[in-house]
């Protein structure tokens, strides 16, 4: 870049338009998990409808995560919540986890007892089976993508850092 396009730049006004663009991420990706539930609650639990939503969630965390790991922020990320929290990141992924297959069982299980049970025994009988192969499924696949999707990102980030530091040596 040549010396005359380069502009004076204030770290605190960057910090603080840093802060700001955090602030309206949070609030974007809020409002669109409550379109997601009052859509849900509205008209009905069908993916097409909140599919837009959905996709915006899915792909504004995926681009962070990738992002983060391929510029060697995510390993210190993780290291600095490790140092100031009890519960690790990756206990914490482990814990996420089952609390979405655990979730999803128990939604798909109350879905079955009350969408296909003639009577109440029928109900009960519908729902502790759904719930149970439910949980047996969805439980240790979220759990095995969101600790596996952690180290993956953690060990590409943890490559970043150790080239950059190599680099460094070299100069």
């Amino acid at each position: 870049m040549a010396l005359w396009n380069k502009k004076p730049v204030d770290e605190r006004i960057t910090t603080i338009q840093n802060k700001i663009y955090r602030e309206i991420y949070y609030l974007v990706m809020l409002i669109t998990l409550a379109s997601v539930i009052f859509k849900f609650i509205t008209i009905g639990t069908s993916l097409n409808v909140v599919l837009t939503e959905v996709l915006i969630l899915l792909g504004a965390s995926t681009y962070y995560l990738i992002r983060s790991a391929s510029l060697g922020i995510y390993s210190e990320e993780v290291e600095i919540h490790d140092s100031n929290s009890k519960v690790t990141r990756n206990k914490k992924n482990f814990y996420w986890g089952l609390a979405l297959g655990l979730v999803l069982a128990l939604i798909f299980a109350t879905n079955s007892a009350i969408n296909f049970a003639d009577t109440s025994q029928q109900a009960i009988y519908n729902f502790i089976l759904v719930f149970i192969v439910s949980l047996f499924i969805y439980a240790p696949f979220f759990i095995a993508f969101s600790v596996v999707t952690h180290n993956a990102a953690k060990k590409r980030s943890d490559q970043v850092n150790q080239k950059l530091l190599d680099e460094e040596e070299v100069k």
